[in-house]
């Protein structure tokens, strides 16, 4: 069975239900229009809007037909063509609108919540971000290993043990590249470059890393069925130069909202699918860096790939009714909206509830008792700081204490179960634990219950 059911034509539908005189009367039944409103709003495939409510005397595919009718009416083409030179198109719709408006709002690059507090460092927000886009965008290409022990290996810097580690090493070292070059044009070589930094040592063949594939032997397979078969070999340079046109040039008489150009980008990659391998994984990275150049700097501290790894038939099905629906890319950008806003969403609940974590971490180092003052220092700090790591060494240095009592400190946290001990080369490093409000929280309740019933 197909994953996504294609839609009928309507061309064909629309030619006969014309010669029903009463048909468009029928359309202006107000009832219609809701549902026709609907479908846009949630801009519904074929294979959902068949299922939906209809008033009586309108059949399915009529209505479906009349619904393409203002789609197209309202479409804007972009500069990607498909396989029979066809342009692919989108229009803005008004929850489109809407999501477009709440990612603006949020887009300045200034990070703040509703909760009066300190925040730690916005640098430690992106870094962290940047892991889990990394770790999640990887997952999504079949990195098969655990988010936890994708973290440690980049966290502590040690070499990946497997290709999975590999590939999440390399999504991190491209997301720096990438942060970095901001201010970057999109080249060929430029593009090269990228896919080189996503895919080294990961390729059954190292040398087709950071270049264009020669072959046309290249499928795109979801759960074993093929879903896309890419355009052909010898297009690809004159497709790409065109990609990177497109990036780089803002048109004033067609301007496109910058976030819905990058998600064009995004799929503009993947369907190309311009390399053997790490295609989706350089479409994510390049809609990072066009968000990035264009002032978008509140993507330094989404994770995006993230949501998509929570629904990855979604995602598919995104790309294949774009395909299957006469190149309509609102599918895709309706799919990509959703998870940056459910993104931005996630965040300020996260800043809120660290804010809340650090006012009230202070309140309870205060008044926590078994701890000397550099202890209470280093677990704010790592409050602050959940991806920081300790070495007895630093410690000692910070403090001006010699290097037993630096070691007994953080020992003694280890064994508070504030921080861990892990082997790293010849030395021991100790990284926070989680739930290290919760432990001062249950050491204030036992200290208060013991007041309460002092015999």
């Amino acid at each position: 069975m197909p994953i996504v059911q294609a839609p009928p034509d309507f061309r064909k539908v629309l030619a006969d239900v014309l010669r029903d005189p009463g048909f468009l009367d029928k359309t202006r039944n107000p009832e219609f229009q809701k549902v026709l409103h609907r479908a846009n709003e949630r801009y519904l495939p074929w294979e959902r809007f068949q299922y939906q409510p209809l008033p009586p005397g309108i059949g399915y595919e009529a209505a479906w037909a009349y619904l393409k009718l203002g789609r197209i009416a309202n479409k804007k083409a972009v500069p990607l063509t498909n396989k029979q030179g066809e342009p692919f198109s989108y229009w803005i719709t008004d929850s489109m609108l809407k999501s477009l408006n709440v990612i603006d709002l949020w887009s300045g690059g200034t990070i703040t919540t509703d909760h009066p507090g300190g925040l730690p460092p916005k640098e430690q927000y992106i870094i962290s971000s940047l892991m889990e886009e990394a770790i999640a965008s990887s997952q999504l290409e079949g990195a098969a290993t655990t988010r936890q022990v994708a973290k440690e290996m980049l966290r502590s810097g040690r070499k990946p043990a497997n290709t999975n580690e590999q590939m999440i090493l390399n999504n991190w070292e491209t997301m720096q590249y990438i942060r970095s070059k901001k201010g970057m044009k999109l080249t060929p070589e430029k593009l090269m470059e990228i896919h080189h930094l996503v895919t080294e040592k990961t390729l059954s063949d190292p040398h087709e890393a950071g270049r264009l594939r020669m072959r046309d032997d290249i499928i795109v397979s979801y759960n074993n069925e093929t879903v896309h078969v890419p355009p052909l070999a010898e297009t690809l340079p004159q497709r790409v130069e065109a990609l990177c046109h497109f990036a780089n040039n803002n048109d004033d008489e067609q301007w496109i909202h910058p976030v819905i150009k990058g998600a064009i980008i995004h799929f503009w990659l993947a369907y190309d699918h311009p390399f053997t391998d790490g295609n989706g994984r350089t479409a994510r990275a390049l809609m990072y860096w066009y968000l990035l150049s264009r002032k978008y700097l509140l993507f330094e501290y989404l994770a995006i790939s993230r949501y998509f790894l929570r629904a990855p038939g979604q995602y598919a099905r995104a790309y294949l009714y774009t395909e299957t629906d006469d190149g309509d890319l609102n599918y895709f950008l309706q799919y990509n909206l959703r998870a940056i806003t459910l993104a931005i969403m996630d965040l300020r609940l996260y800043l809120s509830r660290k804010q809340k974590e650090i006012s009230r971490s202070n309140e309870l180092l205060r008044s926590y008792r078994g701890l000397n003052a550099r202890q209470k220092t280093l677990i704010y700090h790592a409050i602050r700081h959940p991806d920081a790591m300790y070495r007895i060494e630093e410690h000692k240095n910070y403090h001006g204490i010699v290097y037993q009592t630096a070691r007994m400190d953080l020992l003694h946290l280890a064994t508070k179960g504030f921080l861990k001990k892990q082997k790293q080369g010849k030395e021991f490093i100790f990284l926070p634990c989680e739930g290290m409000i919760e432990k001062l929280r249950a050491k204030e309740a036992k200290e208060a219950k013991a007041l309460e019933n002092p015999m």
